[in-house]
C-alpha cells in the first residue's frame, strides 16, 4: 500500500520523546547496573495522547487479518490478553495434546533485552501495512523518530543519549508496538503449539515414548 510519508506533518513535541529514567535496586545491596531495574517515566500528556492512538487504530487492526492469525498466540499487551490467557491457554493446549501423544515437553523461552533491541525501522515495515489514515502513520513514525533519555541516579541527571531502538518502556505504544514487531515468531512444524505472553514464549512439542 502506497502512502504519503512526511513526519513533518505530524510532528511529536519534542519534550514529549525524552523519557527519564529512575534506577530501582532489584537486590538488597546492588553492586552492578545489571542489579537495577530502569523504571522509564515519559510525559503524562504524550500517553494520552498514545492511548488514543493505540486504542482508536492499533487494537483494531489486531482484529482483521492477516495480524489476527499472527497475534492468535499472544496473550499480553491486547484488549483479551491477560496473564489468566496465557496460563489458560497452556493448559488447553497442553491438555488437547496429550490425547494423542504419551507427554508433552514445553521450552520456555525469554528473550534477552527484547524490548530494547527492537529497530524502529523494521515497525515502520509492519505499520505501513496497517489500514490507518496517512496523517495517523506519520505520527507513529515521527513517534519514534529522534527519541532520547536521561537518567537519574543518586540525586545526580545524566546528558541526554538518543536512540534508533527500543519500544520506549513506559509508554502506551511501546507495548503494543512490540507484539506487532514479534507476531511472525511461530512453530516451524506445524503440530507444535506457541504460546506468547509479551517476550515470554513456551513452546509445546507432543511426544511419545
Amino acid at each position: 500500500m502506497a502512502r504519503t510519508q512526511n513526519t513533518l506533518e505530524t510532528p511529536v513535541p519534542e519534550q514529549w520523546k525524552l523519557a527519564l529514567i529512575h534506577p530501582i535496586p532489584k537486590v538488597s545491596n546492588p553492586t552492578s547496573p545489571a542489579d537495577y531495574r530502569p523504571i522509564s517515566i515519559v510525559p503524562i500528556l504524550s500517553r494520552i495522547i498514545e492511548r488514543v492512538v493505540v486504542r482508536t487504530y492499533m487494537y483494531p487492526e489486531f482484529c482483521k487479518p492477516p495480524l489476527a492469525e499472527e497475534l492468535r498466540d499472544q496473550c499480553a499487551f491486547r484488549p483479551t490478553g491477560s496473564t489468566a490467557a496465557a496460563v489458560t491457554a497452556l493448559l488447553h493446549h497442553t491438555t488437547e495434546l496429550l490425547k494423542t501423544n504419551d507427554f508433552v515437553v514445553i521450552i520456555s523461552t525469554d528473550y534477552s533485552k527484547a524490548f530494547d533491541t527492537l529497530r524502529h525501522a523494521t515497525l515502520a515495515q509492519i505499520l505501513n501495512t496497517f489500514d490507518i489514515p496517512d496523517n495517523i502513520y506519520n505520527w507513529l513514525l515521527n513517534y519514534f523518530c529522534d527519541r532520547g533519555h536521561a537518567t537519574n541516579f543518586a540525586s545526580e541527571t545524566s546528558s541526554i543519549a538518543r536512540i534508533n531502538a527500543s519500544v520506549i518502556q513506559g509508554s502506551v505504544v511501546g507495548p503494543a508496538s512490540f507484539i506487532t514487531s514479534f507476531s511472525g515468531l511461530h512453530p516451524k512444524n506445524e503440530t507444535n503449539i506457541n504460546v506468547k505472553y509479551a517476550d515470554d514464549s513456551y513452546l509445546l512439542i507432543g511426544s511419545n515414548l
